[in-house]
């Protein structure tokens, strides 16, 4: 594994790619597979499927080949942790998944028609791939890093990425669709309404305007995103505001009254009641305490 290279590495070698920046502009980029994070701070990416906004809540995985743009903008330093993996490795990964020890013992090559394609969303904190993004950042901060446990590293950040992608596949069985195929096709639509939520939680969204994303009546679509994400929209937004509300505190100096209006609350006052409803303590006191 290669750490912040020259960019020819990519898709020849495992790549990882660290940095901090205020402005930072890619457009037009086909790379191999890779996983997108944020440790501190926004960062947006674009492809054809559509806008994806990042924070440390979440990850984005694009499939080899895919085009892409990405956007850091910001007046305080925002820090990217982006990991590249070299062709078919992940496939190797699923390969091994899925087969039996014993075929593992008698034929340990992957079959050439082995593939792996992920669902370009994104996909909040899990217990599966972003513990393993916080190891390798966490190993690479404290310098001395082998090639061998680099190497490990790559290795389990594939085998929890093919896991997850199982697991998100299993969540369409959530939804209330007799046939597969028209399950699959809901999935897809609510979480690219639940993406563009992300890229607009400072805007004022309606269920209106999210079933629109989704090309879904709003009793459809309400009732399937809840079904398939556990919470209502209007608890996933809330939830997710606070979120980056919280972060907003902790990482800058901004007011609350200016973090509680850029993060899509109405006012201060309710954003004060609905942070203190969920952190146990107003955004104030919120602050102090985490830099104490």
């Amino acid at each position: 594994m290669l750490v912040n290279p020259a960019p020819g590495a990519l898709g020849l070698s495992h790549v990882v790619l660290s940095a901090r920046a205020r402005r930072h502009e890619v457009d037009g980029f086909p790379g191999p597979l890779s996983i997108k994070s944020v440790v501190r701070g926004t960062a947006e990416w674009r492809t054809e499927q559509g806008r994806f906004v990042l924070d440390p809540g979440a990850y984005l995985v694009l499939n080899e080949g895919r085009c892409y743009g990405m956007t850091v903008d910001s007046d305080a330093p925002v820090e990217t942790l982006c990991v590249f993996f070299r062709g078919g490795f992940a496939a190797d990964a699923a390969w091994a998944r899925s087969s039996a020890e014993g075929r593992l013992l008698d034929d340990p090559e992957t079959p050439r028609a082995c593939t792996f394609e992920a669902v370009e969303t994104l996909r909040p904190r899990d217990g599966l791939v972003m513990p393993e993004l916080q190891r390798l950042r966490a190993g690479l901060t404290a310098g001395g890093a082998t090639a061998l446990w680099l190497e490990e590293r790559v290795h389990a950040l594939a085998s929890a990425l093919v896991r997850a992608e199982a697991d998100l596949a299993g969540t369409a069985a959530r939804l209330p669709a007799v046939r597969a195929a028209t399950r699959e096709e809901l999935s897809r639509r609510l979480r690219r309404a639940r993406d563009a939520a992300e890229g607009a939680l400072g805007e004022r969204l309606t269920l209106a305007r999210l079933a629109r994303e989704a090309c879904l009546s709003t009793f459809h679509f309400h009732r399937a995103f809840t079904s398939l994400f556990g919470e209502t929209p209007h608890a996933y937004v809330t939830r997710r505001r606070l979120e980056r509300a919280r972060d907003a505190l902790v990482g800058s100096e901004r007011a609350v009254t200016e973090i509680a209006l850029d993060h899509g609350f109405e006012s201060p006052s309710s954003f004060s009641t609905l942070f203190r409803r969920r952190y146990g303590v107003p955004p104030r006191e919120f602050r102090r305490a985490a830099r104490t």
